[in-house]
């Protein structure tokens, strides 16, 4: 295992679990200091000691990950979580890992739940960019990771929100690259297809319930720990963008978006569960919630 990371400060967000705390575990493997968010305290202590208990079984030399509770959906708590890390030191990696996602036709979405998809997906690692970016660029050097999805390169059905969020991320993070050039900040945007968290759990259905099932697409998907490797080798090499757990179908799906909308639009609607306008019937479309 490769040692890539001793003396780094990685901040992740999102890593009580699945690819933020895979992305912890895999960084302690590699040395690196972990500072790690989310709104649940119980779980990152939790996922502090797997840290810690990694960082003995691998003889990393990894220290002790530093847990930091916050509800980063608001702004008062991105600040102050903002300024609890300044009083620990820089930060050379930020992971934007935290997000929820959304179950539920446009129509069947209320504006409050619209908002907090974007507040949290989108608005969230903006202005956390905003707080850490001065300074990467005094400086010189830093790394900023985002999050986005399949969703973020092709919308689908039951998930305007969330598709919106991650197109929108992707597009902030692109177009910064581009306003860093040699700054040296490494700006790096990662896509996941069906990676096996609880994203589908926690996401919002109709009426902004959170939906509280499985997706089976999700539970067979790829490996977490496989994602987070190739996230933590792209912030020091490799691609700029890289997709993760895309099977033939997602990247037939991902073409089919971009060259032949109409026919992409119609599969994806059918696959949803969700019968064209002049049909007889609708089937349900509650367990069809899909990533």
């Amino acid at each position: 295992m490769a040692k890539d990371y001793p003396g780094k400060t990685i901040w992740i967000t999102g890593a009580s679990s699945g690819i933020g705390e895979a992305m912890a575990l895999e960084a302690t493997r590699r040395g690196a200091r972990l500072i790690l968010t989310s709104r649940r305290r119980e779980a990152l202590e939790a996922v502090a000691e797997g840290c810690a208990h990694e960082a003995e079984r691998s003889s990393s030399g990894a220290p002790p990950a530093t847990v930091l509770p916050a509800d980063l959906a608001s702004p008062e708590a991105r600040a102050a979580a903002c300024d609890a890390l300044r009083r620990q030191g820089p930060v050379d990696i930020a992971i934007l890992n935290a997000g929820i996602s959304q179950r539920a036709t446009f129509l069947e979405t209320p504006p409050e739940s619209f908002s907090a998809v974007m507040a949290l997906d989108f608005d969230a690692p903006v202005d956390l960019v905003r707080r850490l970016l001065p300074g990467m660029i005094e400086r010189g050097s830093g790394s900023l990771v985002a999050i986005s999805s399949m969703a973020g390169l092709a919308g689908a059905p039951l998930r305007p929100a969330y598709s919106a969020a991650k197109h929108a991320l992707a597009g902030f993070f692109q177009s910064l690259r581009s306003e860093l050039v040699g700054t040296g900040i490494r700006i790096v945007v990662a896509y996941p297809g069906y990676v096996r968290t609880g994203i589908a759990r926690s996401a919002l259905g109709p009426g902004g319930k959170p939906m509280g099932v499985e997706d089976p697409h999700i539970s067979g998907g790829g490996d977490p720990a496989a994602a987070a490797r190739r996230i933590l080798d792209a912030v020091i090499r490799g691609p700029l963008e890289l997709k993760l757990a895309f099977g033939i179908k997602m990247r037939f799906g991902l073409f089919l978006s971009r060259r032949l909308p109409g026919l992409w639009a119609n599969m994806s609607a059918r696959h949803a569960g969700i019968v064209p306008r002049g049909q007889s019937s609708r089937p349900a479309i509650a367990d069809k919630r899909r990533a």
